[in-house]
């Protein structure tokens, strides 16, 4: 397993012209250590998913649901043409009062022979959750893929990126501010790395459309889905996520 800083990272994407320095700046901020996935060359570029899962307490009468939508996401993936060549690479996050990296970017086999992790009632537990640390997650998101980005960049390799976050709340913990998740987020789409960014909202009396809109344009991201507090539209949710991630391969 190879780690590298989020600093040195950055400092190797502004010397590179990846970003610009006050990007690198920010992307700084908070310095920790990366796992990086050790990306090879073969026929197609690799194409790096972000899945991001709200694991606060609003969310654990859906416990069971997110599970097992996850898991369907997960095998929907398993099939789509990046994975059948080698190229897919999964990373996903659960976020309530803190973030936890359920795995780093791992390549996604489409025989299930990897190391992705799939939710269960062990590590998807929103009771114990507290709060909902959105931008904090996001923000070590985008640290995470700044670090990949440019040990990849070192190899020859170009890696792209999907981010999709899925959450029924807004955030209420201190911590990574939205202006400079935006800035981030700007300027890697605009240098072709990240191919997709949607947030998938859980419409409920907390979390209106507007709300869910004002999140998105706050960070930078492309799209914003609304769906409903229900089994189906939980599965929906995912369903929208693998969708957004396969249609962001190309």
């Amino acid at each position: 397993m190879t780690q590298h800083s989020v600093s040195q990272a950055a400092e190797a994407m502004a010397r590179t012209g990846q970003v610009s320095q006050i990007v690198a700046s920010k992307l700084t901020q908070s310095d920790r250590s990366v796992q990086v996935a050790e990306v090879k060359r073969g026929f197609d570029d690799p194409v790096m998913s972000c899945f991001v899962i709200d694991a606060s307490p609003s969310m654990a009468p859906f416990r069971n649901d997110v599970i097992q939508a996850q898991h369907v996401m997960v095998n929907t993936l398993r099939g789509s043409a990046k994975a059948i060549n080698n190229a897919l690479y999964v990373a996903q996050w659960l976020f309530s009062g803190t973030a936890t990296i359920l795995n780093p970017f791992t390549i996604l086999n489409p025989t299930g022979t990897d190391s992705v992790t799939l939710l269960d009632t062990a590590n998807y537990k929103p009771d114990d959750g507290d709060g909902t640390a959105l931008y904090t997650t996001v923000f070590q998101v985008l640290q995470d893929m700044a670090a990949n980005i440019a040990y990849s960049y070192a190899r020859n390799i170009r890696a792209t990126f999907t981010i999709g976050v899925i959450t029924d709340g807004d955030d209420n913990k201190p911590g990574a501010l939205p202006g400079d998740i935006k800035a981030i987020v700007q300027e890697l789409k605009a240098k072709g790395y990240i191919n997709s960014s949607v947030i998938i909202g859980i419409e409920n009396p907390g979390l209106s459309r507007a709300k869910i809109n004002e999140i998105k344009d706050k960070i930078g991201f492309d799209e914003a889905i609304f769906v409903g507090q229900s089994a189906s539209e939980i599965r929906r949710a995912f369903a929208l996520a693998s969708k957004s991630a396969i249609n962001g391969q190309s």
